[in-house]
């Protein structure tokens, strides 16, 4: 059975497009006119209704094939002429788009469409060449002579022979950008954005912001695509609007109605611009007075907290707003390095076990359940965080960077990440540039730190001749210090540490050797080898063969048992412990046998 066509399907789709398009919801506008128009293609109304709505969609070679269309069927139809005319116009073409409204005011001067587009025509060209535009040449002389003398003069219409033209393709090396240059960069895009899009800037902000947002990214991924790509249609969206009204009106033509601005409007910004350089240095010395605080009482989990605060507060400051802004970073991240430095210390209120438990948790080595309070580990700055993806931020920020001590912070935080990530080359890579980093600053402080990292990959991996040399360096090194007893105390702690020899845990290891042995079976002889590898586990260490291949222990125990074994004592499942000595008599010429 066929479906039924709807009665007066054309009229109920135009007028459903029509009420759509004064709601300015023109994709479903569109859908309807769209309808329409696989119905039934030669209607005039319903092509100029459509026109209009691609034009306020901004959508301008749709409109003008419509128009154009339109036109075809009704060559004296001035709607269709009306909107031929606004396309033209919003696809740049000013003034092929004046011709046409001054043609069509010829035959309808009410409503006044065609009069307005002759004003908004003219008006635009005025600006890209007329008096509004200004003296272009002469206010952009000095940059177009910078640009002449960077580029050397060359002639570019002359031939140039290539002698030799190599068969392996080179890739295109792109500069990157420094810290200033990407800020300018952003601050102009911003700026743009502002001027050309008024408060619809935001929402393209927003939505640039959200194409990078993890948050887009879930489980529902029917779901997903379709935000992503809503997102990404109305941001094309608004960018195409925003490069049509730059078209319009160029930006030498806004800068320089700015320039004409009164003298007294120009005293107004000048102690706006004041006050907001007063208020930005008495917040940055609130906040740095706050990360002192924190540093002289060792609360290194707030001070974090709060040095993040305040490069939040840095970012968006610039030079001119904040002269003072290298000053207050060098300031942050000098704290920010004595904060870290300042966990590196024993404590005379915590027992030998609590000072080895804490160097063990600052260089990364395995830590059981604490049985006190430890005031290093409870103020430690950790936070959840996916330590890949704060792995790229650090290395985007470090490429950008051009402070000094921040270098140092990032270097030494992108060490310390990856010797977290068990990737102890390349934090032994970087914590290198951090202390070399800190050796031309003079920083006695980040050059401890990077050692201190440096350590901790060695400790890890058990280097102990590694570590011996890095205390021995560090030991000199802290004597630059005003107060290096605490330090040194700690270094010391921690080379005997290293000398020591650590014995590996093994049972994690077993137990993942024996999933993966499994793993490859079938279901029969899978549950066969599991009920094998627990009755194993069962068995005396020294008495079961061993999933991983490994050294013999050494038969200390055994010899032990050996020499205080007893006839027909059997052999008790778990580990073996040695048998206690037969207890002795103070009675002299008394012994107790065993009966």
């Amino acid at each position: 059975m066929e479906e039924k066509q709807l009665y007066g399907i054309l009229t109920v789709y135009r007028e459903r497009g029509a009420y759509l398009r004064r709601l300015e919801q023109f994709e479903k506008a569109k859908a309807a006119y769209d309808e329409a128009y696989r119905n039934i293609p030669d209607d005039v109304r319903l092509l100029t209704g459509r026109s209009q709505v691609c034009a306020d969609a901004v959508k301008p070679v749709q409109a003008y094939s419509d128009a154009e269309l339109a036109l075809k069927l009704e060559p004296g139809n001035m709607n269709a002429k009306n909107m031929q005319a606004r396309a033209m116009y919003t696809m740049s073409d000013f003034e092929r788009s004046v011709v046409m409204n001054y043609r069509g005011a010829r035959h309808r001067r009410q409503p006044p469409y065609f009069k307005e587009g002759i004003n908004q025509g003219v008006e635009t060209i005025q600006d890209c060449i007329g008096v509004n535009a200004g003296t272009v040449m002469l206010d952009f002389l000095p940059l177009i002579k910078h640009m002449e003398a960077k580029a050397g003069r060359v002639d570019e219409d002359e031939p140039q022979k290539k002698l030799h033209v190599s068969r392996i393709p080179k890739p295109e090396r792109k500069r990157k950008l420094t810290q200033m240059e990407a800020r300018k960069d952003l601050t102009l895009a911003r700026v743009l954005a502002m001027k050309y899009l008024g408060p619809m800037a935001y929402d393209k902000f927003f939505l640039q912001h959200l194409m990078d947002d993890e948050r887009l990214k879930s489980a529902n991924s029917g779901g997903s695509m379709e935000l992503k790509a809503l997102v990404r249609e109305t941001l094309r969206s608004l960018t195409e609007r925003q490069d049509m009204l730059r078209s319009q009106r160029p930006y030498y033509t806004i800068k320089l109605a700015e320039k004409a601005e009164s003298k007294h409007q120009n005293k107004y910004k000048e102690a706006v611009l004041e006050k907001e350089r007063e208020i930005g240095a008495r917040t940055a010395e609130r906040l740095l007075r706050q990360i002192e605080k924190s540093m002289r009482e060792n609360r290194v989990m707030d001070l974090m907290a709060q040095a993040e605060r305040m490069q939040l507060f840095l970012d968006v400051k610039t030079p001119r707003t904040l002269p003072d802004k290298e000053t207050y970073t060098d300031r942050l991240y000098r704290a920010v390095g004595e904060g870290y430095l300042c966990q590196h210390r024993l404590s005379y209120t915590l027992s030998e076990r609590g000072n080895r438990r804490r160097i063990a948790f600052l260089m990364g080595l395995p830590v059981g359940r604490p049985t006190s309070f430890d005031s290093v580990m409870a103020t430690y700055p950790y936070k959840f965080i996916d330590i890949k993806h704060a792995t790229a931020k650090v290395v985007a920020t470090l490429e950008m960077c051009e402070n000094s001590t921040m270098k140092c912070w990032l270097m030494y935080e992108l060490a310390r990440l990856l010797c977290t990530q068990k990737n102890y080359a390349l934090a032994k890579f970087y914590a290198k540039r951090c202390q070399r980093e800190a050796q031309e600053i003079s920083s006695v402080t980040w050059w401890l730190n990077g050692c201190f990292v440096l350590m901790s990959g060695d400790m890890q991996q058990g280097n102990s001749n590694e570590v011996r040399i890095q205390v021995e360096e560090a030991y000199e090194f802290s004597k630059k210090m005003q107060d290096p007893e605490r330090v040194q105390a700690f270094l010391a702690k921690c080379a005997e540490m290293a000398a020591e020899t650590v014995t590996a845990d093994e049972r994690k290891a077993i137990i993942q050797r024996e999933r993966q042995m499994v793993s490859v079976m079938d279901e029969v002889q899978a549950i066969e080898t599991q009920v094998l590898f627990k009755r194993m586990s069962t068995v005396p260490p020294g008495r079961r063969f061993s999933v991983l291949p490994r050294k013999p222990e050494g038969g200390a125990f055994q010899s032990e048992r050996k020499r205080r074994r007893q006839r027909g004592l059997t052999v008790i499942p778990g580990p073996e412990r040695a048998l206690p000595a037969p207890p002795k008599s103070n009675t002299l010429g008394f012994q107790v046998f065993d009966l």
